[in-house]
């Protein structure tokens, strides 16, 4: 899945939404009981809105807060765009210009003050059971995690599913996702990792679309651009030619 942009901070690498819950107006006790049923019907309607959903854009807002650095927090803001099969580009305006684009065949990452593009693997992104959410749908997580409705954080309106890996995860110790009980939609993802860091995104004025345009999920190297592979290797004039026409759209 997507990194958090090297400006906003190096050492996290993992996405999750942003949410703090205070005067809280608690499911019904009932529901306590009943947990892991009320989990896997949320899930279930979740995933039908996703199966209907082939494109949606939506603003996100994101906060990174560091267990090493004495829980200091940096935000970052911009938007989403989203598309079946396997695309998504999200765009930093804040705090500094930032995009990343990941699509079937490649992802990268355009940091425009540094004038490099940092190509990696898209594979790896869309392998994680927390990519596979919004793009094969959110009953596979039960295949990895085990979900548990979250009674302490979830209101009336917004249900918080609890979620811890089945399989030892150093990025992912804890992972909330919190669903709006109206729309079914996915509005916040909070990630907790092994070392204690906090790394949430929420996200606002969810859009359903029939279609995007295919360019932003097309790969344009601006001039004088540096672009550098997975580990870090600049490529010559002639690899990046090579790659442009490899990644050029069927006509």
């Amino acid at each position: 899945m997507m990194k958090t942009p090297k400006r906003l901070n190096k050492s996290i690498v993992s996405i999750v939404f942003f949410l703090t819950c205070t005067s809280c107006v608690l499911l019904p006790s009932a529901c306590h009981a009943q947990s892991p049923l009320v989990a896997a019907e949320i899930l279930k309607k979740t995933g039908a809105v996703y199966q209907q959903t082939q494109a949606f854009v939506a603003s996100f807002h994101q906060s990174v807060t560091s267990a090493a650095a004495s829980s200091m927090t940096t935000e970052a803001s911009g938007k989403l765009y989203y598309e079946k099969p396997r695309q998504m580009r999200w765009e930093y305006e804040k705090p500094e210009p930032q995009v990343f684009v990941a699509n079937h065949q490649l992802a990268w990452l355009y940091v425009p003050s540094e004038k490099q593009i940092s190509l990696s693997d898209s594979k790896k992104i869309f392998s994680h059971p927390l990519a596979q959410t919004f793009f094969e749908g959110v009953a596979g997580l039960k295949k990895h995690y085990q979900v548990t409705l979250d009674h302490g954080r979830s209101i009336k309106e917004l249900a918080v599913l609890k979620l811890l890996p089945k399989i030892e995860d150093p990025e992912i110790k804890t992972l909330y996702l919190s669903i709006d009980q109206q729309t079914y939609r996915i509005t916040i993802i909070e990630v907790h990792n092994a070392l204690g860091n906090v790394n949430r995104i929420s996200l606002h004025a969810q859009k359903a679309v029939a279609s995007l345009d295919p360019k932003l999920f097309q790969l344009d190297i601006p001039s004088s651009v540096d672009v550098v592979d997975a580990e870090g290797r600049p490529l010559a004039a002639s690899e990046v030619e090579r790659l442009k026409h490899n990644l050029a759209p069927a006509r």
